[in-house]
């Protein structure tokens, strides 16, 4: 059958580049992508500025990305190459390397250097298909800004020789995972220069049926159906609660193998499926609820019970992830019982006592018998009440030095540090449970970012790395080359959180939402390693105290802190809110971090007495806000309330954010912060 796809068909190919053009093999089954991608670039071909040569698949893994270049490569007739990227890339691996060439046969010994192109050269240069696989993770932006230039339609590639222009028949084909650790958002520059883009997703389950069959040689459409189901159903499971592994067709291929060869498909789903999602035991937990809540597992049983046999003991999990054992069927006859179980590596607890409880024995025990006494290291001795008392008479010392000199030098002020009962630990696992799958989504792909301080210098004199100087030979020590200086390990971000307890906050849940941004934030940052700061306040609680701060999250105690606190945070009385900022912006200003960010969360303007408010308390917050500006600290005001306005006054229109829907605060919030990174 002849190929209505070529793009030019008189071109006579090398024989090394017909070797490099993909044979489709019998199992593959065309694609609406790849027909789509197919119909635009052949009918923009001969088009001049509007032919189609950059083309970008954006997907999950497994989703068939590699496959469909091929496939083009293929339909095109054009040889097909790849390039793998890594973090650490320079110029050198897009343009190529001069190496030095020692000829065996000259008794001078002198050293000639040839240049040996890269991939990417060939490629360009020989009109071939390139694949260019997770240019996101390269860290150098230089490096990236080299490889946008020369997919430009008339581009050009300088090298130490000569200039290398784009042959008219080359196709770049850009494959990139959707927020994996170690990738970045595609830069905006690269992106641009794409003609055609595809979103790469798991087929229909029909199609995955139809491919699965291709590819595995199994003749059943039920069973296969029921498995990809299946596959479908954790992955959008996974998706959904952030998980860092993907469900794709490679899976599912190998699913079904297995099961073909006669192991066990409960078993074998766990080895070949659910753990290349995730190995945390209660993530697994989560897949199987999921499946066990949308019926996949009886119809699973009704299928392998037809084709799958088991023998012994059966293990059954149960939903909420407890394991029982189950007594084999008596009766011969019947058909085995198969049901969903964990494999005997997996973690998870069991019902079931030892059988022979002579082979445990107490870890407090030696191998004699005797008793084994376990001392205390002195660190552990220390009373942790004694603990908390002190860092709270320090907390309040530092709030108090923070305010001298201030026009509330003289405020009655106690820096309280509230803890958790069993009903705040119970509400804090409820609200948890709804926002952590947001959070984990965003602190995937906020990871990356936390690299973003990575030099551009190179450490010379190395035995190894990416770039080699040719100078060097020379040098007897063999450091002929140079690498990119290690990325510093902790991010230079510290956080700053003030939440208004006044008590309007208890209107339209105000409250609730408060709570529940103090919960993000803390996940949030904790997850990154950022140091953060959550502090409440209300004032005029007493005649003595006119000024309350409560100190829920502080990074200078870490092992102090109780995040099941943050569900005390209630509304009291009436705001101070300049000495609030000037407090954390003072313990912010000396923090080493670069990048200092304070976020007040305040639903009204300033009031408290005797005569704190109006003109007076909007003046001292502006200048709390411009003192502590000029020493690196950055101001930012979440209003939820009805004085937006004011608030907006204050702080000014660039450090103002307006929150109209509750709900969407604590996902902003986090989004605000990843910003800053």
């Amino acid at each position: 059958m002849e190929n209505k796809w070529l793009l030019s068909p008189n071109r006579q190919l090398t024989e090394e580049e017909q070797t490099l053009v993909w044979k489709k093999s019998s199992s593959h089954i065309e694609s609406d992508a790849e027909r789509r991608i197919c119909e635009s670039v052949k009918h923009n071909w001969e088009m001049g500025e509007m032919k189609i040569t950059n083309i970008l698949l954006e997907g999950d893994a497994g989703s068939g990305k590699t496959q469909l270049t091929k496939a083009l490569s293929a339909d095109f007739g054009l040889p097909y190459t790849k390039i793998t990227c890594f973090a650490d890339m320079d110029k050198s691996d897009i343009l190529g390397t001069i190496l030095p060439v020692l000829q065996s046969d000259r008794k001078d010994n002198n050293i000639e250097y040839q240049y040996y192109p890269s991939e990417i050269v060939r490629a360009y240069e020989n009109g071939w298909i390139l694949e260019i696989q997770e240019p996101t993770v390269i860290r150098d932006a230089a490096v990236l800004m080299a490889v946008g230039s020369a997919l430009e339609p008339d581009g050009s590639i300088n090298l130490p020789s000569r200039i290398v222009h784009r042959h008219p028949d080359f196709i770049a084909v850009i494959t990139t995972n959707r927020g994996y650790n170690g990738c970045r958002p595609l830069n905006e520059a690269l992106r641009d220069r794409v003609q055609h883009a595809e979103k790469m997703d798991l087929p229909p389950i029909e199609v995955m049926v139809e491919r699965a069959a291709a590819k595995t040689g199994c003749c059943d459409v039920e069973l296969l159906r029921i498995f990809a189901q299946i596959i479908v159903m954790l992955d959008r499971t996974a998706k959904a609660n952030a998980m860092k592994g993907v469900s794709g067709m490679r899976s599912y291929f190998f699913w079904v193998d297995a099961v073909l060869q006669g192991n066990d498909a409960a078993e074998s789903l766990y080895h070949k499926v659910v753990y290349k999602i995730t190995t945390d035991p209660d993530e697994i937990v989560l897949l199987e609820q999921a499946l066990s809540n949308h019926g996949t597992m009886e119809a699973l049983e009704a299928v392998v019970s037809r084709h799958g046999r088991t023998g012994g003991e059966v293990l059954e999990l149960r939903a909420d992830g407890d394991v029982e054992a189950l007594s084999p069927a008596p009766d011969k006859d019947s058909p085995p019982e198969v049901v969903l179980r964990r494999s005997s590596d997996s973690e998870g607890e069991s019902n079931s006592s030892s059988e022979n409880p002579a082979q445990t024995r107490s870890s407090d025990t030696g191998d004699d018998g005797a008793p084994m006494y376990h001392e205390l290291r002195t660190e552990e001795q220390a009373d942790p009440e004694q603990d908390k008392s002190t860092f709270r008479k320090h907390l309040n010392q530092q709030a108090r030095a923070a305010v001298k000199s201030s026009v509330h030098e003289k405020v009655g002020m106690i820096v309280h540090r509230p803890e958790s009962t069993a009903a705040h630990r119970q509400e804090y696992r409820q609200m948890a449970s709804a926002l952590m799958p947001v959070i984990r989504e965003l602190t995937r792909k906020t990871e990356p970012l936390l690299e973003h301080e990575i030099s551009v210098e190179l450490s010379g004199n190395r035995v190894f790395g990416t770039k080699f100087h040719a100078e060097k030979v020379v040098s007897p020590d063999f450091c002929y080359f140079s690498k990119k200086r290690p990325p510093e390990e902790e991010p230079s971000l510290a956080v700053a959180l003030r939440i208004d307890q006044s008590a309007s906050m208890h209107a339209f849940g105000r409250l609730t939402a408060a709570k529940q941004a103090a919960l993000a934030v803390y996940e949030f940052c904790e997850s990154c390693g950022i140091p953060v700061l959550i502090y409440g306040d209300t004032a005029d609680r007493s005649p003595k105290e006119k000024m309350s701060m409560y100190s829920y999250i502080d990074w200078e105690e870490p092992k102090l802190n109780d995040k099941y606190s943050l569900m005390a945070i209630q509304s009291m009385s009436n705001n101070r809110d300049g000495m609030a900022l000037r407090i954390l912006a003072e313990k912010l200003a000396n923090a080493p971090q670069t990048t200092k960010l304070l976020i007040s969360l305040s639903d009204g303007q300033p009031k408290a007495m005797p005569d704190y408010t109006g003109t007076h308390a909007k003046d001292d917050m502006k200048q709390v806000i411009h003192d502590y500006s000029r020493k690196g600290v950055l101001f930012l005001a979440a209003a939820i309330g009805q004085d937006k306005e004011m608030i907006c006054d204050i702080y000014g229109q660039e450090r103002f954010i307006d929150i109209t829907n509750l709900e969407q605060l604590p996902t902003r919030l986090v989004q605000i912060i990843a910003k800053y990174l």
